[in-house]
């Protein structure tokens, strides 16, 4: 996945979801205006047919009026969490700790008294005010706050109920851009950590290379100093142009291969044997780019150069089932009897553990680095990744 891919598919805060089936879930939390107000317009409507099948229906039976108190209790509630309820708890939640809950407190009593006095009144309008007088009478009060205050919990309860899902909601969604958001940054430093493992060539490569050229040109072998900056100039553009979060086949890999050593064989001439041993059904497999560069890098280093002749480097690629074994093995005399030695050492062991690293980054434990010891002298470099065929 490259950062464009990445960048893309965070459109919603459900950005690891998959399949079409839960599209949905990041059309829905994606803008949070419509999803408030889809929210709000279904949980008022739940309110109204809840209220229709026990307040209403206890209070005056199934009738017109009843339905009519139904609908206007519910608009009372809509309206009042609309308007009202949602700015003032957004500006509270802009606020601290302590600032917050005494905003949300006190606005939830008075709201809750308010929306007591309206729904009072409309069921005076509709159902006369008989009612308030008998409970006047109960109470031995004419105070109309006083009479409302049996009502006052249960709209307590309603506007307490919806401000834990607004703030639930928001918190909850914060939380989950929170998350996104480390996801993606953890997704891109992987990238960048993949590049720069991909994009680090030995400097002492192209200093060799170059410093080899310089000796063809002071020499005035000018043909052989032509062909080795061409071999140069494709190998690098090559590096440059591959992209090291994709993949390639291994024939790719193979030509790209082939012109690194070229290069190399130029330096060392008869110093040097190539050789490689690539089994036909494995050159449609699909492999990272460059992926056994530091491993020819290491052997040219630290076995051929230290050989004054008869230095050999096979490279081999096989398949064993649902894996792919490629192998890069030299026959250098200073392969340590225990190679993960090698791996330790930080003057020796840079490229080998780039490799490492790099194949643990792009098959997340799915492959599989190994050293070994060659009799009577040598190392191998073994990988062992899925086989992926192109087909």
């Amino acid at each position: 996945m490259s950062s464009a891919d990445v960048t893309a598919s965070a459109a919603g805060p459900f950005i690891t979801t998959q399949g079409r089936s839960r599209e949905w879930m990041n059309w829905f939390f994606a803008d949070k205006g419509r999803m408030f107000w889809i929210l709000q317009v279904a949980g008022w409507m739940g309110f109204f047919a809840l209220h229709i099948l026990s307040v209403s229906t206890f209070v005056a039976g199934r009738s017109t009026d009843s339905l009519l108190y139904s609908v206007a209790s519910s608009l009372i509630g809509f309206l009042t969490t609309s308007i009202l309820a949602r700015p003032i708890y957004r500006f509270a939640r802009r606020q601290g700790p302590a600032v917050l809950l005494l905003i949300v407190l006190t606005s939830t009593i008075l709201m809750a008294v308010a929306m007591s006095a309206m729904k009072a009144q409309t069921f005076g309008i509709l159902f006369g005010n008989a009612w308030m007088d008998l409970r006047g009478a109960s109470l031995g009060t004419t105070n109309y706050l006083l009479l409302i205050v049996p009502d006052l919990p249960v709209n307590l309860f309603l506007l307490g109920s919806w401000a834990g899902f607004y703030f639930g909601i928001n918190y909850y969604l914060k939380l989950r851009n929170e998350m996104e958001r480390a996801i993606l940054s953890a997704r891109l430093a992987d990238q960048a950590q993949l590049k720069m493992l991909r994009y680090q060539l030995n400097p002492h490569f192209l200093f060799n290379t170059l410093n080899a050229i310089s000796t063809l040109v002071l020499e005035q072998d000018g043909k052989q100093a032509n062909s080795m900056l061409t071999q140069l100039s494709a190998f690098l553009r090559y590096s440059l142009d591959s992209d090291p979060l994709q993949k390639t086949t291994l024939a790719e890999e193979v030509r790209a291969l082939d012109l690194y050593l070229a290069i190399e064989k130029t330096r060392f001439g008869d110093r040097l044997t190539v050789t490689f041993d690539i089994d036909e059904e494995t050159k449609n497999a699909y492999v990272p780019s460059l992926i056994l560069q530091p491993a020819i890098e290491n052997a040219i280093k630290y076995a051929i150069a230290q050989m004054e002749s008869g230095g050999e480097i096979t490279i081999i690629a096989k398949r064993e089932g649902g894996a792919l074994i490629m192998q890069v093995c030299d026959n250098g005399p200073n392969a340590p009897e225990d190679p993960e030695a090698l791996l330790r050492d930080v003057k020796t062991g840079v490229g080998l553990v780039n490799m490492r690293d790099r194949l643990n980054y792009l098959y997340q434990g799915r492959g599989k680095f190994m050293l070994s010891h060659v009799e009577p002298q040598g190392l191998c470099v073994g990988l062992r990744i899925p086989f992926e065929n192109r087909g």
